[in-house]
């Protein structure tokens, strides 16, 4: 899964982190004792664990997604290939292309 980062100018991905660190409102990243980066700051501590709460969640959803995917192709190979289940095949690609993301939301975003 990848991680955005609040100001979007860092795209880091999770399996490759060491470990993600919330420090008061601020939550941070890091691959090694060399290498760290804000994702984003918060009002609060609360809000951050908030964040850190949203990003364990979409983690296990991105996890489920991958076993979930080869079945999702076999149904849908086994349909017959009209306009309308194209665009529901669409649908549910692009769908599990955002889930695969997770954008740090703003602080005024994170509700507690």
């Amino acid at each position: 899964m990848l991680i955005r980062s609040q100001n979007k100018e860092v795209l880091a991905t999770l399996e490759l982190l060491f470990d993600i660190e919330v420090s008061g409102g601020v939550i941070s990243a890091r691959r090694d004792m060399s290498w760290c980066c804000l994702l984003g700051k918060y009002s609060t501590k609360e809000k951050a664990m908030k964040v850190l709460d949203m990003i364990q969640e979409a983690y296990g959803d991105s996890e489920y997604t991958k076993y979930v995917i080869p079945e999702v192709c076999r149904i849908l190979s086994m349909k017959p290939k009209t306009e309308e289940n194209k665009a529901h095949a669409g649908e549910l690609g692009e769908m599990l292309k955002n889930g695969m993301t997770f954008q740090m939301p703003e602080d005024s975003e994170v509700e507690v």
